[in-house]
């Protein structure tokens, strides 16, 4: 089992929201989420940067949907 961030999107009131949520994998598929976004954080500033690191790695991989449609991929209008 492993995990990653990932950029998950989700409909709220008819508008589509995107949001970092850590995505665990099973045999390399996700198979599983946070409910929520993780938060920016860390004990140390070391920490902090590798947050934001592996937060920054989540922006250059395909968007998955959240909810019932995850782990499909969502589509974003350029």
């Amino acid at each position: 089992m492993s995990w990653n961030h990932r950029v998950i999107a989700t409909e709220h009131d008819g508008e589509t929201w995107l949001a970092i949520h850590e995505v665990h994998y099973h045999e390399d598929k996700p198979y599983g989420l946070t409910a929520e976004p993780v938060p920016v954080g860390g004990n140390t500033i070391k920490g902090l940067r590798w947050t934001l690191k592996h937060m920054g790695k989540a922006l250059k991989k395909p968007i998955l949907w959240g909810g019932d449609k995850f782990p499909q991929e969502y589509k974003q209008n350029p």
